[in-house]
């Protein structure tokens, strides 16, 4: 699926081919993929080291509105609480000259120490088969089917009970967003505000498909966030707010946001052929607004 604009044809041979070989792919959370302590190695979660010992870390801002405006009830199994008994996120990409402003009043990570930290599900599995489903591959099955389950899968690994109500609703959309610390980073309509619904209607066009799928893969990818990032560059869904501060002097596009990682200093100092065949294969300057070869969503 990374590749599906990049080489279309591979792309559905190789997706085809997981899909209906005798090995098959994730379809329950027993497949689960999971970093997590055993056999006398513990691993601790970073994002709880991160959130209550560097206390550097909130609710992001999207996540609020999506599971606000969609009454998501998964946000109690994500998140806690904040201080005034509802959630509040943090927006991307914001000055911040007061720390303080922006960690007791915003809702921190619901992680512990020992939770596994995810890196790959079965509801993942049928929001891909859901996409191919929508390009026309040989999924197995329909690309509505695959949604549904995909958001009942998730909300079935977390504890949340049935999703049938949830997967119905044709009318709540996102929310918006009001920073508790600072309205100037308030998003209350236009583009930067994503209008997608959840309830499947066949009858939509493709992109109004894919945001839909993309939005619900992207909450249930949660906290797996290098694939949210990746998927979001893949497909540029969901639609998420643009940052405030672009401090990048032009080499980022504010809207599509950071496309790669450019190579560090010490891949420089002790690298330097290995970074210049590196740099001639992106196509483009070493910055984080060039795109990586997949990345050809037009």
């Amino acid at each position: 699926m990374r590749m599906a604009y990049a080489n279309p044809t591979l792309a559905q041979q190789m997706a085809e081919a997981a899909v209906n070989n005798s090995y098959g792919v994730f379809t329950t959370n027993a497949d689960n993929a999971f970093l997590q302590s055993a056999d006398g190695v513990n691993i601790h979660n970073p994002l709880q080291i991160i959130c209550y010992n560097f206390n550097d870390i909130r609710m992001g801002a999207n996540m609020e509105s999506f599971m606000k405006g969609y009454k998501d009830p998964r946000v109690s199994y994500l998140f806690d609480l904040a201080p005034d008994g509802t959630y509040h996120g943090i927006r991307n990409g914001i000055s911040i000259t007061n720390i303080s402003a922006y960690t007791t009043p915003f809702s921190t990570l619901n992680v512990a120490s020992t939770s596994p930290i995810p890196w790959m599900s079965a509801a993942e599995m049928f929001f891909l088969r859901a996409e191919g489903a929508v390009r026309g591959w040989n999924m197995g099955g329909t690309a509505q089917s695959f949604y549904e389950t995909g958001i009942q899968t998730n909300f079935t690994y977390l504890g949340a009970g049935s999703a049938a109500t949830y997967i119905l609703d044709s009318t709540d959309k996102p929310a918006t967003y009001v920073d508790l610390a600072d309205a100037s980073n308030n998003v209350n309509n236009g583009s930067s505000l994503s209008t997608i619904t959840i309830h499947w209607k066949a009858t939509d066009p493709v992109e109004t498909q894919y945001e839909r799928i993309l939005t619900q893969k992207w909450i249930a990818l949660y906290p797996d966030g290098q694939e949210a990032w990746t998927e979001f560059r893949r497909m540029r869904y969901p639609k998420v707010f643009p940052v405030v501060v672009n401090n990048s002097g032009g080499l980022i596009n504010t809207t599509t946001q950071i496309r790669r990682l450019p190579f560090p200093q010490t891949e420089y100092q002790s690298n330097a052929s290995g970074v210049q065949t590196g740099v001639a294969e992106l196509g483009g300057a070493d910055n984080g607004g060039t795109k990586l070869w997949w990345d050809q969503k037009p």
